[in-house]
């Protein structure tokens, strides 16, 4: 049987779109999901006729985070280490390397990893009434992929600490605020807004953009891929200490006790 591809690359004239497509599970993280937004940011990358990548998700919200039925099984170090230190390099890597503007339209809700994803690309275009919210701490485990790297730097130290400490959620209005997303438009605009955007920036040289792009990223105080490393060595700790367990069957409640809703 062949396994439905959950993320999806395509390219609409100038502009290239990575979609989450898992929207019956709102998009969560397995590691199916995870190893599909390298490969599709990979085939953006080698998209010549692209000049702007555009990430969003399918269904009802962008991205609910890491999915709470898969992390909890993932218990030896070994097991951890061969797969999903791997794939969340191999995300950091995508990012890196692309060679193009990355914009994050961002719908419904970008909780968790969601809010990672989205912190990794270069501008965030967010629907009015978006739920945000980094609450790993809440879970027994801590942000990864280089979510801690970039937050920081979005939002600033003092403001990362407030939001990755008390892992509270926010709607798109605060996040304007803090700066984490650029711009908050109607939930009935958003693609329309996003692609604006995007062709906006596509209009500019592309090899310009690429070394802007570079220049900007290369000139961050740390290593985005030692930066990554560390914060998903720390991920791997927190899971192997035990409380992910305790914590995601917390996270279990309350998708039970919200109707469903992750």
């Amino acid at each position: 049987m062949t396994l439905r591809r959950t993320v999806r690359y395509a390219r609409e004239d100038v502009i290239g779109y990575v979609t989450l497509d898992r929207p019956e599970a709102r998009n969560a993280m397995d590691d199916a999901l995870l190893g599909g937004i390298a490969d599709a940011l990979g085939e953006a990358h080698a998209d010549a006729e692209a000049r702007v990548v555009v990430l969003r998700g399918a269904g009802r919200v962008f991205c609910a985070g890491g999915d709470v039925d898969d992390m909890p099984r993932r218990r030896d170090e070994a097991t951890y280490r061969a797969t999903r230190l791997p794939i969340e390099r191999a995300i950091a890597r995508a990012v890196h390397r692309l060679d193009k503007p990355l914009i994050a339209q961002v719908h419904g809700a970008a909780i968790g990893g969601g809010c990672v994803l989205a912190a990794l690309c270069d501008l965030r275009v967010a629907a009015a009434g978006t739920k945000f919210g980094l609450p790993e701490v809440r879970y027994g485990t801590t942000a990864s992929l280089g979510g801690i790297y970039m937050i920081a730097r979005i939002v600033g130290l003092g403001r990362a600490f407030e939001l990755l400490y008390l892992g509270e959620s926010f709607d798109a209005t605060r996040a304007l605020a803090l700066g984490l997303v650029n711009r908050v438009v109607d939930a009935d605009a958003l693609a329309a807004d996003t692609a604006a955007l995007a062709r906006a920036i596509a209009d500019n040289f592309p090899a310009e953009l690429a070394l802007t792009r570079r220049a900007l990223l290369q000139g961050l105080d740390v290593d985005f891929l030692a930066a990554a490393d560390l914060e998903t060595e720390a991920a791997m700790r927190a899971h192997l200490g035990g409380d992910i367990e305790a914590g995601f069957a917390r996270a279990r409640a309350r998708v039970r006790g919200a109707g469903g809703e992750r």
